[in-house]
């Protein structure tokens, strides 16, 4: 990868300036297109502009770097938290981010920290391209392993051996019959679209293998109980799809 674009979001413009001096001096494959003080607008920017990269401060008035990050899901830009506090790094962690630097900024953890976000861009574009091709040909073929795009690459699953699926704001969690859990950087809509007709969304949170459903519970949605034991709420307004479509499959099944 040449080079990658960024945004800089942080409410004291000193803070901007030695950022951008620096990324130009060390990263020099990173281009600034813009910077902004304020979280409110800075939403605004990172919406137009679409940057692949975005440099946050957590401590920011109005609006806290986790705070932003929630008005800008489903988050599709890679993430290095800059600030001046060490005491959020788990939290910022647990939003997939690229990197965590504290200021005063290092030089070595900077680069460090540029240098995994874009092995992440250039990993997230190469299963894009893939991603793109097994969705124009799931339709042709019956393919009996699916790729999960996992932090390490791509992970291929036997679909068969999928219990569910879990909705993670830009992310989705695969559940396994051998209760392997495998957290997959997309979301949970790409997949509705390459798993086969077994496999039937009851949520906004959930995909299920029609396969492994061992009861359901009534209700205004009602619930699934899957084969391992675990509990799934069905949404009202799916309600009748869903039912619709099991019993459809068992009919098939028989």
């Amino acid at each position: 990868m040449t080079s990658i674009n960024c945004i800089i979001l942080d409410d004291e413009q000193k803070n901007v300036q030695l950022l951008s001096h620096m990324l130009a001096q060390h990263c020099p494959q990173v281009n600034v297109l813009a910077a902004e003080t304020n979280a409110r607008k800075g939403i605004g920017l990172i919406q137009e502009l679409k940057p692949q990269l975005l440099f946050l401060d957590i401590e920011m008035p109005h609006l806290n770097g986790f705070d932003t990050l929630k008005h800008l899901e489903p988050v599709s830009f890679e993430v290095i938290f800059v600030t001046a506090y060490g005491k959020y790094a788990v939290e910022a962690f647990e939003h997939q981010a690229a990197g965590y630097v504290t200021k005063p900024v290092n030089t070595e953890k900077l680069v460090a920290a540029v240098n995994m976000a874009m092995q992440r861009i250039e990993q997230k574009n190469i299963n894009k391209n893939l991603f793109t091709l097994l969705e124009q040909n799931t339709r042709q073929a019956a393919p009996d392993k699916i790729p999960l795009s996992t932090s390490s690459g791509l992970m291929f699953v036997k679909i068969g051996d999928i219990l569910y699926c879990e909705s993670s704001g830009n992310y989705t969690h695969f559940f396994m019959q051998d209760e392997k859990k495998i957290l997959v950087s997309r979301q949970l809509g790409e997949y509705e679209k390459l798993l086969p007709e077994n496999f039937i969304r009851i949520h906004d949170k959930y995909i299920i293998n029609l396969q492994y459903i061992k009861e359901y519970i009534k209700g205004s949605g009602g619930e699934v109980v899957l084969e391992n034991g675990k509990e799934l709420p069905v949404a009202s307004r799916r309600k009748e799809d869903f039912l619709a479509r099991f019993e459809k499959w068992i009919r098939r099944k028989g």
